[in-house]
């Protein structure tokens, strides 16, 4: 365990503990968080969005970030600094509540969704008019005549037809 992360005062008390009585302190340890009790407190004090400070469970060094997701008794957090996520029990957290970070205790916002097809069927309807580009170059004008999952079915009046993927497609606006 690093002892640079961790309180001076706590590490200078167990410097004169036995292995057996540091065993035992353990086990005290562990029942005491698996106390139900402590962890809805531990969960009804923290919130998304909340700057909090946690402990890496791999060396106890306390680390600072913001929660971005909540489940019952753990929260996924977002180190600030390295901007790498974190499952983590409630109870091995602890949310800010000085007044110089009220800032970090802005409500979360998540990033924008990712435009995937479905996104780019909810942009195309039936019936509209569209153009794209045809594989030589030349520009092709049609109406949507069906949305498939991942294109649209394009007529162009002459009675061809053409599948097209959505980002292919612009609308073409009646003025």
């Amino acid at each position: 365990m690093n002892s640079q992360a961790t309180d001076p005062r706590m590490i200078e008390a167990l410097q004169g503990a036995n292995s057996l009585q540091l065993y035992q302190l353990k086990a005290i340890i562990e029942a005491m968080l698996a106390d139900p009790r402590r962890g809805i407190a531990a969960r009804a004090s923290l919130h998304l969005g909340q700057a909090v400070q946690f402990v890496d469970f791999r060396d106890g060094q306390m680390r600072r970030g913001k929660i971005i997701a909540m489940k019952d008794t753990q929260a996924t957090v977002l180190e600030l600094s390295t901007k790498r996520t974190w499952k983590i029990p409630c109870v091995a957290m602890q949310g800010y509540t000085d007044p110089e970070r009220r800032e970090e205790q802005a409500p979360y916002e998540p990033p924008p969704e990712p435009v995937t097809a479905a996104t780019k069927t909810r942009e195309f309807q039936r019936g509209d008019t569209v153009t794209f580009d045809d594989r030589d170059g030349r520009v092709v004008t049609g109406v949507i005549v069906r949305i498939n999952q991942r294109t649209a079915t394009i007529g162009t009046g002459d009675g061809g037809s053409w599948r097209v993927p959505f980002h292919m497609l612009r609308h073409v606006l009646d003025i």
